[in-house]
């Protein structure tokens, strides 16, 4: 039989499974069926998957149905994950451990009360998804939508733009929220329950790019006969089939070797910054007060200054509204400008989001006088979100020069920007609380 053909029925017995799933659970709920249904399994990047292969002119079709094998095999489902093999290793023994991933994973207590699993479910898959796609049952209400993991992308971090978010940057995400959105605080959580989020997270990073990789890797750099991780190769007595398997899974434990060496890299990333010779707002006294006045005044000048350029996006009186055309995130951008579509093209972008786009959102530039900060309003976070810049986001790093003679902004400028922020913004609101959950609090 041509291969073409084989493939072709693959993907229709694929399909026809995943209808005698849901005909099975249809029974199951009409109480005619075992009481027993499959694990469930992970959504496919679909979206990613046909926007590559309409850049490239290809289906991936195949690709994809492959590549979840080796993804299942590696990573489990969402009722049992397991950690790939290759995380067995010393070097990375610390990034996740299986316990925390199984007490976030699996199905979701059925009280008000966290249960000793479903963690992740119950608190986070409503907005983010089960699979961390950003797609979950209320996302397409919101504005902005809620985060997709699978990119690999965190905005709010304490490491360079280069490297991942420590594991404390996520928990203080979780503990103190996002302002401005819907993402509410999770301050009730116990110190376990919080390192199994956290931990869990990072696994679903983890996997969606390690999956968005593959199948990059298929259409860029695999020929079209070998655009398959199939685990069917493995075990195989047909040496041309085991030398095929060994080689496809070569390639894959590098492509996951360079997604984790990042992590763990990413914990020893944090820069140690020093404070200025000037007072900070909110720090000053009566005998530096003049100085912390001098500073504000400077930070309002660079603020409209062509070095700084804050107000192009900001607006000279920081309420947002610059003269910067609109623009979109990084996870919008991979689907539509990347394979050469408008956002605002509907008609052209219904075929993405019928395979899980949501309708592309412009950007607003933060409104600094209403002060929600999303990635805190510590002075030290709104230093390094200046000088890094905000991954994902039209937010650009700060070019640093150490002279007056260099076009940029020198370190103290940096910190001048930092007063006149904090001098402008309105004090912090109270922020949205989760429901009271049966967990110790952690210390603040």
């Amino acid at each position: 039989m041509h291969a073409s053909k084989v493939r072709t029925m693959m993907r229709t017995l694929r399909r026809s499974f995943v209808i005698l799933v849901g005909t099975l659970a249809f029974a199951n709920w009409m109480g005619c069926a075992p009481t027993t249904t499959p694990p469930s399994t992970f959504e496919p990047n679909y979206l990613y998957a046909h926007a590559l292969g309409k850049l490239e002119d290809m289906v991936l079709d195949q690709p994809l149905d492959d590549t979840q094998d080796l993804l299942t095999e590696w990573f489990g489902t969402l009722d049992e994950p397991r950690l790939p093999p290759l995380l067995a290793d010393d070097d990375y023994k610390d990034l996740l451990t299986l316990s925390n991933l199984e007490k976030a994973a699996g199905p979701p207590a059925k009280t008000a009360e966290l249960g000793q699993n479903g963690l992740y479910r119950q608190l986070c898959a409503s907005c983010h998804g089960e699979s961390g796609q950003g797609r979950g049952p209320v996302a397409a209400s919101q504005n902005p939508y809620p985060r997709e993991f699978r990119h690999g992308i965190f905005k709010y971090k304490s490491t360079p733009r280069k490297y991942k978010p420590t594991k404390e940057d996520i928990a203080k995400t979780l503990r103190r929220g996002l302002s401005g959105s819907q993402m509410p605080l999770f301050n009730k959580l116990s110190s376990e329950q919080m390192d199994a989020l956290v931990d869990y997270v990072i696994f679903l990073s983890i996997r969606g790019e390690f999956e968005r990789k593959l199948l990059y890797n298929a259409a860029y750099e695999m020929d079209e006969k070998d655009r398959v991780y199939n685990v069917s190769y493995k075990g195989s007595q047909d040496s041309e089939s085991k030398k095929k398997y060994e080689s496809q899974i070569e390639s894959a434990e590098e492509i996951l070797t360079e997604i984790i060496d990042v992590w763990v890299e990413s914990a020893d990333s944090v820069e140690k910054f020093e404070m200025p010779d000037f007072p900070i707002y909110g720090t000053e006294t009566d005998e530096n007060r003049n100085q912390l006045l001098e500073s504000i005044e400077k930070g309002k000048k660079l603020f409209v200054s062509e070095e700084a350029a804050c107000a192009k996006c900001h607006g000279a009186s920081g309420t947002g509204g610059g003269t910067q055309l609109p623009d979109y995130d990084d996870w919008t951008k991979d689907w539509t400008t990347k394979i050469g579509i408008k956002p605002t093209d509907t008609d052209l972008l219904l075929p993405l989001m019928a395979r899980g786009g949501l309708k592309p959102q412009p950007l607003v530039p933060r409104n600094i006088v209403e002060g929600k900060f999303r990635g805190g309003r510590d002075p030290m976070d709104l230093y390094r979100r200046i000088r890094y810049g905000i991954v994902g986001a039209p937010m650009p790093a700060a070019t640093v020069v150490k002279s007056s003679d260099e076009k940029g902004l020198q370190e103290a400028d940096l910190w001048h920007l930092v007063n006149y922020v904090l001098s402008i913004a309105a004090p912090p609101e109270a922020p949205i609380e989760t429901k009271a959950l049966a967990a110790s609090p952690l210390p603040q």
